[in-house]
C-alpha cells in the first residue's frame, strides 16, 4: 500500500508543483505558492513511501501532513477549496489506518 500511495503522491506533488495555476482553478486557490508549497512537501515524503526500510513512519507523516493541509484548505473562500479539504481528512483516516497496519507488521 505504502508504494501505491506513494506513487500517487508523487504525480500529485508533481502536479501541484508545474501546474498551479490549472489546479487552482478546478480547486478554487488562486495562491499558487500556496499549491507548490503543498507540492514540495508531497514529494518530501515519496521517497520514504516507495523505498523506505520502515514504510509506517511515512504513512504517518503524510496522514499528518493531510491534516495540515486540510486545515489551511478550510480557510480558503472557495467551496470547492474547502471540499478538497474535506476529501484530505478522509484521505487520513485511511492513511492513519495504513500506518497503523505497517508498524503492527514491522513495515
Amino acid at each position: 500500500m505504502a508504494v501505491s500511495v506513494g506513487v500517487a503522491t508523487g504525480v500529485i506533488g508533481v502536479v501541484l508543483l508545474v501546474a498551479p495555476r490549472r489546479v487552482g482553478e478546478l480547486a478554487g486557490i488562486e495562491d499558487d505558492m500556496l499549491l507548490r508549497a503543498m507540492g514540495v512537501a508531497d514529494l518530501t515524503l515519496v521517497p520514504g513511501l516507495l523505498a523506505g526500510r520502515r514504510r509506517w513512519p511515512w504513512m504517518a507523516a503524510r496522514a499528518a501532513l493531510n491534516l495540515a493541509m486540510a486545515a489551511r484548505l478550510a480557510q480558503e473562500s472557495a467551496p470547492q477549496a474547502r471540499a478538497v479539504g474535506a476529501a484530505l481528512v478522509g484521505v487520513t483516516v485511511v492513511d492513519g489506518r495504513a500506518a497503523a497496519v505497517l508498524r503492527a507488521d514491522g513495515a
